[in-house]
């Protein structure tokens, strides 16, 4: 083989090398890029869930129990956060741009309007992940529950505060102490989705 042809090749080959590096990087570099943007929507549906849920408890602090509460009542009173209201959509919105729900629940069998339930719908899987994992027990978090699909609140109304882990047989149920350390498969196997249709509902006190 000729100097030249040698030299040809050694040529192609770190152009072949290059190419490759190039796809590689780019396509780290969008995995990164998504993973960033995936944080950034749960860093805001938590401040979003946060802020909503400090407005609901303020309001109904002085009275006996959380009579009717739902999302007309929610909406009446403006206890959503003006992040939630979007241009272009008629209902309140979470930074997944997914809806938003609340319903009164039960904190024990007799008392069942004592708590109240928050619906995050429109999630992916990363972001229906992160939300049902967050350390919320400063918001007197009761329950949290992850589903692959549209779900509303209400579906906690029979969880409890004295409620143990072994009774409650859905795999998407959990008490909300400690909710964040579930491990992962756990959290997959409750978040189920493969396009943006989780939710993750939480009850709180």
């Amino acid at each position: 083989m000729s100097e030249s042809k040698q030299k040809q090749d050694v040529r192609m080959i770190f152009k072949i090398g290059a190419f490759l590096a190039f796809i590689m990087l780019s396509y780290l570099g969008i995995r990164s890029y998504k993973k960033s943007v995936e944080q950034l929507k749960i860093n805001q549906c938590n401040e979003q869930l946060i802020e909503f849920v400090q407005n609901i408890q303020e309001t109904f602090r002085s009275q006996r129990d959380y009579g009717e509460f739902d999302y007309k009542v929610a909406d009446r009173l403006k206890l959503f956060p003006k992040s939630m209201v979007k241009e272009g959509f008629k209902e309140k919105v979470n930074a997944y741009m997914g809806g938003v729900d609340v319903y009164y629940s039960s904190s024990a069998p007799d008392s069942n309007k004592s708590a109240f339930e928050v619906s995050f719908q429109g999630l992916s899987q990363m972001g229906c992940m992160g939300l049902m994992r967050l350390n919320l027990s400063d918001l007197n978090v009761i329950a949290v529950g992850a589903y692959p699909s549209p779900t509303p609140s209400g579906v906690l109304d029979e969880i409890y505060l004295d409620t143990k882990q072994t009774d409650i047989k859905g795999k998407n149920k959990f008490i909300g102490k400690g909710i964040q350390y579930l491990a992962d498969d756990k959290a997959k196997a409750a978040c189920d989705c493969s396009d943006n249709v989780c939710s993750v509902i939480w009850k709180f006190k």
